[in-house]
Order: C-alpha cells, then structure tokens, then sequence
C-alpha cells in the first residue's frame, strides 16, 4: 500500500500497474555519502560549459593521457566496485570504445568507500585486472574529491552512478546521463549533428526538477516530524503552478486529505484529477484508494468521490485488474453494501496469482465476511 506521506515525486510520475499499492526499484543505485562543503560553493557544470580538468590520483589502465585535447570527443564515466548498475554498463563501454576508437573514453573511479588511500586503490586495480576485457577503456582513480567528485559530479548536481559525461571537440560539456543511453548523442556528436541547445534546455529543466524534488523531500521530512505541512503545502503548489502534473497534484491530493487534513481542498482536488483522468484506469485506482487505504490517514473520507472514481477505473480497466477491483470492494464495503464487497473481493482474489498482494486480499475477504455475520 502506498503511504501518504512518501516522499514526493517532482518529474513525470509513472503509476505503478497496480494502482500504486506497490512502490517500484530505483534503477540506479546512488554514490556513497560524502562529507563535502555545501553545492553552493562548487561552480554549476552543465550542458555547453567548458568541461573541467581531467585530474587523478593514479592512472590505472590504458594509454596515459596529459588532459583534455581539443580536437578530440571525450567520455568521462564515473563508477566505483560496489556499484551494480556500474559493473552491468562495462560491457557496453567496451563495445562503444571498440567502435569508435577515436572517442577517448576514460573511467574515473571516484566513489569508492573507505579511510585507507592505498587499500582502496588498491582494491580498484584489483578489480580493473579480475576484468580485463570486459573493461577495455581508460580507468583512473580520484579519491580526492577536489579533483574529479566536485568539478564535475557535483557541479553538474549529479548524486547517481554510473553517470557520464560526453566532452565535445571544442572541450565542452555536450551531454551528461546515464552511459547506457548516450549512444545517440555520441554519434550525434560525432557526426557534428548534435544539438546542444535542445540538449542544455532539457539538461536545465531536469536539474530544476532534481533541485525541487530534493526541496520537496526535505519539507516532507520537516511536516512528518512537526505535524505542520503548510511549508510542503505550498511548495508542491508552487511547481505545480509552473509545470502542472497530474502526477504531483495525486501526491498534493493525498497530503491534503490525509495529514495537512484539509479534506475540502483534498475533495476540490481530487474532483479536478477525476474529470481530467477519468479514463485512466491506474490514476482511478489511486485516487480511490488514497481515499479509502485503510494505512492512509484519511479521517474524514468522501466516499462519493471514492466510489465513482473506483468504478470509473474498473470500467477502464473492463474488471480485468484485481487490484481496481479489490480496491471497489473496500469502496462498496465502506458504503455499506457488504454482500457486494465480499462479490468483488472474491473476484479480486479469484484473478490475483498467489503471493502478498494475494494474502492481504483474503485478510480483506474475511473482515468484510465477519462484517456480514455481525449485521
């Protein structure tokens, strides 16, 4: 079940198939926490600047190279030994080296985790070796954050690894993301085809987004320590004013209706998400729910709105989800029509595969039945 107060969610949300009971895997796992001076002293790195200098503490595999050279594409990756998603892209860092053996790719490992200089690496010229092929590019280690982590991982205000940069022929910042997409935009830059004004404006746009999330997640923090959410209130209000989401207005809903307890806002809300996504089977099913999970917080429920928005999604979805269903069941059960709920949960029950989303639906079946055998 998704609680109310999960940290709020800025870009472009994607609700998960079962309505958002259910809470999916981050895809990238983060860098190890660093003590580092506050991001506002460290320069902004983005799209179009010119790309800070290559800097290590030890050159680990490959041709030595004194910098930077215009005239020549660059891929700057960062990586360390404990990252999963880092070792999984090596692979295709290879192939990409092998394929355009005129791209200077080099691998900084700059995350790696410790107090002793020498053990760590150490321990990365270990793994470089246990790798041989699998990593046939440049590797360095940075373990003084001076050199590589703040110049250009945290200037460009990325907290995730693997990530890479793409330097242009004119030693500027062309592109930074996750390496296993940045096959195009190589090419594109290549080929001297890559636009980099479309490439900055959403570089920006996403950043912006980061930097709000990340606003966001700390006023969250703050109201589900002091019970006020009038800061986080008024924040999620703000982005929503420059970039509506209907996404974000499901989590602003949900707040308000719960812990800021402002059901009549919540209600006004929740009937604007309605009429905009009505046909959306997966929004039906978390509008409804977030009203009606029983985990919520919802003290004051309107059940109006649960009930049609319930059935809007069941009818979208032509009750083949069982998540939609069992959801219009608790929804029915809470109206009072009982011998219906235990209909629709047993039909939930019948459509859902063994496991926990199963148990929980069979712990719903037998309170709405001991409900039927005390009326």
């Amino acid at each position: 079940m998704l609680a109310l107060t999960s940290l709020i969610a800025v870009a472009l949300l994607a609700i998960p198939q079962d309505g958002g009971k259910t809470v999916p895997a981050t895809a990238i796992k983060p860098a190890a926490p660093q003590a580092a001076a506050p991001q506002a002293q460290v320069k902004k790195l983005g799209i179009g600047d010119a790309a800070p200098a290559l800097q290590f503490d030890e050159w680990i595999k490959g041709d030595k190279i004194d910098g930077i050279a215009k005239g020549k594409v660059h891929v700057i990756e960062f990586w360390a030994t404990w990252c999963g998603p880092c070792i999984a892209v090596m692979p295709h860092l290879s192939e990409l080296q092998k394929k355009h053996p005129e791209v200077v790719v080099v691998s900084v490992a700059a995350s790696e985790r410790g107090k002793d200089e020498a053990a760590k690496i150490a321990k990365v010229k270990e793994f470089v070796a246990g790798k041989g092929d699998t990593m046939s590019y440049r590797i360095v280690y940075a373990g003084d954050r001076e050199k590589m982590s703040k110049p250009w991982m945290q200037a460009a205000g990325q907290n995730g690894i693997p990530c890479a940069f793409i330097v242009d022929k004119d030693s500027t910042i062309a592109w930074i993301g996750h390496p296993a997409s940045m096959d195009q935009p190589l090419e594109q830059v290549l080929a001297g085809k890559f636009d980099a004004a479309a490439a900055k404006k959403l570089f920006e746009e996403e950043r912006a987004a980061e930097e709000a999330q990340m606003k966001l997640a700390m006023l969250m923090r703050e109201a589900n320590q002091t019970g006020d959410y009038t800061k986080a209130v008024e924040a999620i209000k703000a982005v929503l004013a420059k970039t509506p989401n209907d996404g974000l207005k499901m989590q602003l809903f949900g707040m308000l209706a719960g812990p800021a307890g402002k059901p009549a806002d919540a209600w006004k809300l929740g009937e604007e998400l309605f009429d905009a996504n009505k046909d959306n089977a997966m929004m039906m099913n978390q509008l409804a729910w977030t009203i009606v999970d029983p985990e919520g917080g919802v003290k004051e429920p309107n059940l109006a709105l649960a009930l049609k928005a319930a059935e809007a999604g069941h009818k979208a979805s032509k009750g083949e989800n069982s998540a939609l269903i069992d959801t219009l069941a608790r929804v029915v059960f809470l109206k009072g029509d009982v011998a219906r709920a235990i209909e629709l949960q047993k039909a939930a029950i019948e459509k859902t595969p063994e496991g926990p989303m199963k148990a929980e639906m069979k712990k719903a079946l037998a309170e709405y039945e001991a409900a039927l055998k005390k009326a």
